[in-house]
């Protein structure tokens, strides 16, 4: 058993902003025996220090100066680029008090949290604290940092079985571990029994959670829900009973719910993407905007720092103007969505320019479709599509095919969606804001889908029946559905060619609805076999309304 924490061989690096209490803690450590303390002011420094060392502690002040990674967001960059020992101790050291940004922090999983100022002593007890707790834990860190899950189930069950004073902490891990190998029914054993003698908070979470892997939602949005109300502060819970209440259907509760959470702990990415989710789906769409902002805002400087979530933000705006019930509401989101596009060329969140140039297009082009200029962002599209295949990739990038599918989708160019959405991998992307809103915007599409099919398809059976007329009225009626799908615009073309042939009469309706239809494909940059099609009947045209000279 680990008697105490002998200071004089262990490396600690001390990061805050301010050089006086950086010189005041390292004073300190060197009173309590430590030999190796190296210092460093900003997080983008810590970095680099770890690169070229590993330290057995870290303390880290929250407020690492304005335009700076903070303190979560350099732990969390330390994980993720796996810089950091199995065993080494991160202690969140911070004058900090604002609700969201402690419970944030903590959200992190420091070993510890030390509000300013502290005594000598205090800071002594917590280190020893830490210390311990990550000795005795020591093979249960080295297997999970290794993706040994089943080595960290072994040596956790092994721990809880010599009665741990950490056993609490392992039967936890221990759950959650067997909820990560998709072995529930475990998980729910272990933790049943626990809760039977005890009703500890975190067992009753971590049952929640497992409920709802199980699909079990209504228990699980239950006993979250109690434990809301037990524990107001522990955000897990609110997360579990929103996802719960919305697999359940309950829309409001669960936005009511996912709204509580951002307010108490806003630094979360997936948990603000979670209440875009929910917003989304009550078509609250200046929430889902304003949560991607956050993101946005959030991963700045961070190790999720992305051009995805800069787009994320104008697309939610885009959508949020499309809905919005007033024309004061939607220009002034119109103003929103050009500031956001002007800032955003010369942002560093913006890591492709080629790429963000085709993004503007798209974006454009839905700006206009809202304008009911349904021709213009036609153009735009093919225009771009054009430039897209001819780039070096050779497509549309991945990042920006929902933003081709929305606007395809809108001016009903739904078989142009479907060949887009057959050589992408979008379905399987990673954002999960991404995966939702291509679903929502299938789904939205659906009905029109179907209609416009059924009315072309029944245009067709009618011109191979030589019903020229009743071709040319379906086909009409389809373009009602989707008034600038290429193929069905051609279709109509044909029809109208074919009853002026056969009929020898040019009604001015007639005349006037071919020009109207000759105009939406006029200066597209078609792709290759309909714009032979379309060609040959610009051709059958002039055969019967010849140029004047």
């Amino acid at each position: 058993m680990l008697s105490g924490l002998d200071y004089r061989d262990k490396t600690f690096l001390v990061i805050d902003d301010q050089r006086p209490f950086q010189l005041m803690l390292k004073g300190i450590l060197i009173n309590l025996g430590a030999r190796l303390v190296s210092l460093a002011a900003t997080g983008e420094a810590a970095i680099q220090a770890a690169k070229e060392r590993q330290f057995d502690f870290l303390l880290i002040d929250y407020n690492l100066g304005a335009r700076r990674k903070n303190g979560r967001q350099l732990i969390e960059e330390l994980r993720e680029r796996e810089l950091l020992k199995s065993d080494c101790i991160t202690i969140m050291v911070t004058g900090e008090n604002h609700r969201p940004m402690v419970l944030g922090a903590v959200e992190m999983q420091p070993d510890d949290y030390l509000m300013k100022p502290f005594s000598q002593n205090l800071l002594k007890l917590r280190l020893e604290k830490a210390y311990k707790k990550r000795w005795e834990l020591r093979n249960v860190f080295a297997a999970m940092m290794a993706k040994d899950h089943a080595k960290a189930i072994t040596e956790c069950k092994r721990l809880i079985e010599l009665n741990s004073r950490y056993k609490n902490y392992c039967n936890n891990l221990l759950a959650e571990l067997l909820c990560n190998a998709g072995m529930y029914d475990k998980a729910e054993y272990i933790l049943k029994k626990l809760l039977a003698q005890k009703p500890y908070t975190w067992g009753q979470i971590q049952l929640a959670r497992t409920y709802y892997h199980q699909e079990r939602y209504h228990e699980a949005a239950k006993l979250a829900n109690g434990v809301m109300l037990q524990s107001p502060l522990l955000i897990d819970a609110y997360d579990l009973a929103s996802k719960s209440l919305l697999k359940l259907g309950h829309l409001n509760r669960s936005l009511e719910i996912a709204i509580k959470a951002t307010e108490l702990s806003p630094y979360s990415i997936s948990r603000q993407y979670q209440l875009c989710e929910v917003a989304r789906k009550a078509e609250m769409h200046e929430i889902v905007k304003d949560a991607c902002h956050n993101v946005l805002e959030m991963t700045r400087k961070s190790v999720h720092q992305s051009s995805v979530h800069l787009y994320n933000y104008i697309r939610a705006a885009i959508t949020a103007a499309e809905h919005a019930e007033g024309n004061h509401e939607r220009n002034k989101l119109k103003q929103e969505i050009s500031l956001a596009i002007q800032r955003s060329k010369n942002d560093e969140v913006q890591e492709n320019k080629q790429e963000f140039t085709v993004f503007e297009s798209f974006c454009q082009a839905r700006l206009d479709i809202m304008d009911k200029q349904l021709l213009s962002a036609k153009k735009q599209l093919y225009k771009v599509q054009k430039q897209c295949l001819e780039s070096d990739e050779g497509k549309v990038p991945e990042e920006l095919v929902l933003d081709a599918i929305n606007v395809m989708y809108n001016i009903g160019e739904f078989d142009l969606a479907d060949e887009l959405l057959a050589s992408s991998n979008i379905n399987s992307h990673q954002n999960t804001f991404i995966t939702a809103n291509l679903a929502y915007l299938k789904k939205e599409s659906e009905e029109t889908q179907k209609n416009f099919y059924h009315y072309n398809q029944e245009g067709i059976e009618a011109y191979k029946d030589k019903n020229y007329q009743e071709a040319v009225y379906k086909f009409d009626l389809a373009l009602t559905q989707a008034p600038m799908h290429t193929g069905g615009t051609l279709n109509l073309i044909l029809a109208i060619l074919k009853l002026i042939e056969n009929t020898d009469k040019r009604p001015e309706d007639l005349t006037k609805r071919l020009k109207l239809a000759f105009s939406t494909l006029d200066d597209v940059d078609l792709p290759e076999s309909q714009q032979t099609r379309y060609q040959e009947l610009q051709k059958q045209y002039q055969v019967f309304f010849p140029a004047k000279k």
